[in-house]
């Protein structure tokens, strides 16, 4: 009987914090009715909350220190946080679908480099988040958001040419990077920090996008096309200088052409 006991006592304390779980109402996925749900152990969903719209940032009901400049200067800066924090998550994204299916001769180079991206952007993506959070907004990385609000493009699905790779990335860095440029302008004003702060990440993406363009720069010595990785053509970048930068060429910039920047 004691023993009976016992068995008892134990399978009730392992099934209690899942009844409980399940009665606080834990987060999963939204059900049909635009409601979030939790799922039970015998899989009913139950609503706990409106889904919201996506992105959706709550102001805290709590005291806070936010941005100067009112209700306008916290909209400003909440627009600039949350919308770095999705262009991130979305070339987290990317980043992972390329580290997995680059394929040709800098495969493994290519491999590793888009992990370390990979592992700086998530940080990068994280400080963004709890940026928000610290100045009372909440945070809004659901898939959705990213999904109807990114504007940074899908890169193609299946495997992926190493020259492929190159030039998406050399584009998709440079529109990211004047992005977050943009971002940086519009909070130095109502909020100094977080302008500080996004200057932080678009160095970081700067640097990522010159590690990549690097396959691709012209020198004095070799005119570096990537047509040998490219099936004896070149890559598709384009060989002019946006408005507003410096040529390239000697006693410039650089030797010319090359520059990996996307035509706006």
């Amino acid at each position: 009987m004691n023993h009976l006991l016992r068995i008892l006592l134990v399978t009730t304390a392992f099934a209690t914090p899942a009844l409980a779980q399940t009665a606080g109402g834990s987060a999963a996925s939204p059900e049909r009715g635009g409601r979030a749900s939790s799922i039970s152990p015998m899989g009913t969903l139950r609503p706990f909350q409106p889904v919201g719209s996506f992105p959706t940032n709550t102001v805290t009901n709590r005291p806070f220190v936010g941005p100067q400049g009112g209700a306008e200067g916290f909209q400003k800066t909440t627009a600039a946080l949350q919308r770095t924090l999705t262009h991130l998550q979305q070339v987290q994204l990317q980043l992972k679908q390329s580290h997995w299916n680059v394929s040709g001769t800098l495969f493994y180079t290519l491999h590793i480099l888009l992990q370390e991206h990979y592992e700086g952007v998530s940080k990068y993506a994280d400080l963004v988040a709890e940026r928000l959070l610290a100045i009372g907004s909440s945070a809004d990385g659901r898939a959705t958001t990213i999904v109807q609000t990114s504007t940074i493009p899908e890169i193609p699905g299946g495997f992926l040419d190493d020259a492929q790779v190159i030039a998406w990335w050399v584009n998709a860095y440079k529109l990211v990077g004047d992005e977050i440029r943009q971002s940086v302008r519009d909070t130095n004003d109502p909020d100094p920090t977080t302008s500080n702060l996004l200057q932080e990440v678009e160095n970081g993406i700067d640097k990522y996008q010159w590690q990549v363009r690097a396959f691709v720069q012209r020198t004095p010595t070799d005119a570096n096309t990537g047509w040998d990785l490219n099936d004896n053509k070149p890559v598709d970048l384009p060989d002019q200088v946006p408005a507003g930068q410096p040529p390239a060429g000697p006693g410039s910039s650089g030797q010319g052409g090359q520059t990996g920047a996307p035509p706006r």
